[in-house]
């Protein structure tokens, strides 16, 4: 019996032209540590560059869900008796510790699985007041893509340390 396919959509944003945009990102899931899917595509007509009306409400929504994945991550370390910076240092290893690496990632700008917006020329799931002038003033300089990647199992998809 064959596995069932997980399907992960993540929205990229890019400097350059479309084609050049879509060759960036693909080399970056192609080259990332982090990441290990079966199929990586950008869907085109669900991208869109910085001139498209779309384009900031769909920013809008990738950092919003990047920052409910925070609360969510920290509600989780809360309910691990993390309610100081003071305890971390006595975080229990196996989940507990886990769900800290992975905020970490979220806070520091490593792609994960559980990334939903990421910004390549800044190496972050956020984006910078200087970045966001710098779109305005190039509108058509600057690409959000949408990525649909896929994976037969999700330990096949995240780096694992064996």
């Amino acid at each position: 019996m064959e596995k069932m396919k997980n399907i992960k959509i993540h929205m990229i944003l890019c400097h350059g032209d479309f084609m050049s945009a879509r060759q960036h990102t693909m080399n970056f899931f192609a080259e990332t540590m982090l990441l290990n899917y079966d199929k990586v595509e950008v869907v085109e007509d669900k991208s869109c560059s910085a001139a498209n009306s779309l384009f900031w409400s769909h920013i809008e929504s990738g950092i919003s869900q990047n920052k409910k994945l925070v609360e969510v991550y920290l509600r989780e370390l809360e309910d691990a008796g993390c309610r100081r910076i003071a305890d971390l240092g006595n975080i229990e290893p196996g989940y507990p510790s886990k769900v800290l690496h992975i905020l970490a990632h979220l806070m520091d700008g490593f792609i994960g699985i559980d990334s939903v917006f990421y910004n390549l020329p800044e190496d972050s799931h956020w984006l910078s007041e200087a970045l966001c002038s710098k779109i305005k003033a190039e509108p058509a300089s600057y690409w959000l893509l949408q990525v649909r990647a896929s994976f037969q199992a999700l330990d096949d998809a995240v780096l694992v340390h064996k």
